[in-house]
């Protein structure tokens, strides 16, 4: 019964410690809350910009505060880091964080490329407070408030004593009619602080920010490795740590070190795989590179957290790097969905549709990738309009000079949509006759009949009147017969009859009754030497080769037929009459 009771009691205080752990975290969690609302006091609401004085008061403000609790997440884990994770002190930093993002909105970014803003502003808000904190401000009755702005409708601009730090008044926009640090002035933030870096701080509850934020990596939160460097490493040189060009240095050797490895791989495939295959491999070191570039950009910003016009120049390379791997990437892309449909059984790899296909596709990626060109390099302040316009007089001039193969590829064009022959066809154009082996945007190739291969461009080719002898439905037989004049009408009576009966026996002659093509025998004139027939009728077929079977089968009936009729071909003959002249003499003689 003793063990019994001792066992209970022990359960007893097991629990109980639990319950009080319980309440313990929870009024720690509640507490928490209250203290971090408390920080945050909405922190949806925007800064106070309503006049300069409170611009000014806002800045400082939320600088100080914002500072102050990401400084005292950052104290604790520097002091018990094996206590506290890395992921809990910036939770307990992120109110501070979002009071800073506070500050930057005092600051008129409108002219920064939008790839840069952000870092601009945090930067630039660090800066100011840095400048701020080393000359004297004036008090709060030479500062203008709202009541002052107010009175003062034309009251636009207020520069800070002694200084060329302006606040100004947004005239447009949802910020219209707030007060904001000028555009002019956070462009020059840099050159004011290097200017007054060396005064000594007259009052500041955040010292030793900028070099906090300067030489860590993250967005201004550090991390204890970084204090664990030796002093070398965390020098400054040209405004970066040590540590940081080393480590920038590396991850961009990186960055071209496995896209190239990837390309050489690709190009060992090429010689082993076939379209359409090869044309969608090709994207691999494309994806790869736009992939690497993402991470290098993002581990240069955010980790190595590289800062200033190092920061700017980085960006702007990698920026412009990615977009122009993205629009070759589009343009590949195009090229490969091209080759897919080609690969199709219906479509003549050679053929006007196959050249078509790949140009519509290729014009279509250039069209969009260049687009996307424009636009991300537009992000990071760099404008293509003035090259672009440049280049439509280029492209005009281009244009001028390179008229005759804009006329081929017109031409072209209108082959394609007129289709008056394709490849492997036999056609007959400008005297000439032959089987179109290939048509390209520019030109066509033709095999002539006696083995010759004859290019033509398109602009030419088109102009020609051509006859497409593959897609005859049928062939005209047309013969001329010329007999004898010594043949009797009897004779010729009966070789017209059986003429007509074979047009209608035979299986692969049209008769096409009540049509202007109508099959006929007809006697039609005396010629010079012959009495002449004509046979007028259509062979059943549009092959050449057929039809002159045919045709032979059909002449070698027709020389039966003339020859049972006891008569015979005609053949050029003159009859010649002699007769002696009386002469002129015995002519008049006569007469008298």
């Amino acid at each position: 019964m003793v063990a019994r009771a001792e066992i209970l009691m022990t359960r007893w205080q097991s629990g109980l410690r639990f319950v009080v752990s319980l309440l313990l975290l929870t009024v720690c969690l509640l507490l928490s809350l209250v203290l971090t609302t408390h920080a945050l006091d909405q922190p949806l609401a925007p800064p106070d910009r309503s006049s300069p004085q409170a611009t000014l008061h806002s800045f400082i403000d939320n600088v100080n505060e914002g500072f102050a609790i990401v400084d005292g997440a950052y104290q604790d884990y520097l002091a018990e880091p094996g206590l506290l994770p890395s992921a809990t002190v910036r939770a307990q930093a992120e109110p501070g964080l979002i009071i800073f993002d506070r500050a930057t909105a005092c600051l008129d970014t409108s002219e920064v490329p939008s790839r840069l803003e952000r870092d601009v502003a945090i930067s630039g808000t660090i800066l100011l407070k840095e400048i701020l904190d080393r000359i004297p401000l004036p008090p709060d009755s030479q500062i203008p408030d709202v009541e002052a702005v107010e009175h003062e409708p034309d009251l636009v601009r207020w520069t800070i004593p002694n200084t060329e730090i302006h606040l100004v008044k947004i005239t447009d926009g949802p910020l219209a009619g707030e007060f904001l640090f000028s555009a002019a002035t956070v462009a020059r933030l840099k050159e004011f602080y290097e200017k007054v870096k060396t005064l000594p701080y007259r009052a500041s509850e955040t010292e030793g920010f900028y070099d906090l934020y300067i030489a860590n990596p993250g967005q201004i939160l550090s991390s204890k490795w970084i204090q664990r460097l030796p002093p070398l490493l965390k020098r400054l040189y040209g405004g970066q740590a040590l540590w940081q060009w080393l480590s920038m240095v590396m991850v961009l050797l990186l960055a071209v070190w496995l896209p190239y490895q990837v390309l050489q791989w690709s190009w060992r495939r090429m010689a082993t795989v076939e379209p359409p295959q090869r044309t969608w491999e090709t994207l691999i070191p494309a994806g790869v590179a736009i992939v690497n570039l993402i991470v290098v950009n993002y581990i240069i910003d955010a980790w190595i957290n590289i800062t200033g016009n190092m920061l700017f120049l980085s960006l702007i390379v990698l920026e412009t790097t990615l977009w122009t791997v993205v629009a070759i990437t589009l343009f590949l892309l195009g090229n490969a969905v091209a080759e897919t449909l080609i690969s199709s059984p219906n479509i003549n790899p050679q053929g006007l549709d196959a050249s078509m296909i790949r140009t519509v596709a290729r014009l279509l990626s250039s069209g969009v990738g260049t687009v996307i060109l424009v636009l991300g390099i537009e992000r990071v302040g760099i404008s293509l309009v003035p090259v672009l316009a440049g280049l439509g007089i280029g492209g005009l001039a281009l244009a001028l000079a390179a008229r005759p193969t804009l006329e081929n590829v017109i031409a072209g064009l209108i082959l394609l949509v007129d289709r008056p022959v394709s490849v492997g066809e036999r056609c007959y154009f400008g005297g000439q006759e032959g089987t179109i082996e290939e048509i390209g945007l520019r030109s066509t190739r033709i095999r002539a009949l006696d083995g010759d291969l004859i290019s033509l461009p398109n602009s030419k080719f088109s102009e020609l009147q051509l006859t497409n002898r593959t897609r005859r439905d049928r062939i005209l037989l047309h013969q001329a017969l010329g007999l004898r004049y010594e043949t009797t009408s009897e004779q010729l009576h009966q070789v017209l009859t059986q003429l007509r009966e074979l047009i209608v026996t035979h299986p692969r002659l049209l008769e096409l009754k009540g049509s202007d093509r109508e099959a006929r025998v007809r006697f039609v004139k005396y010629g010079d030497y012959s009495l002449d027939i004509e046979i007028f009728v259509y062979v059943d077929t549009g092959l050449l080769s057929e039809f002159l079977r045919i045709q032979e089968e059909i002449l070698l009936i027709i020389k039966e037929i003339v020859a049972a009729a006891g008569t015979d071909f005609a053949f050029p003959s003159q009859t010649m009459y002699l007769a002696q002249d009386s002469g002129v003499g015995q002519m008049f003689e006569g007469e008298s």
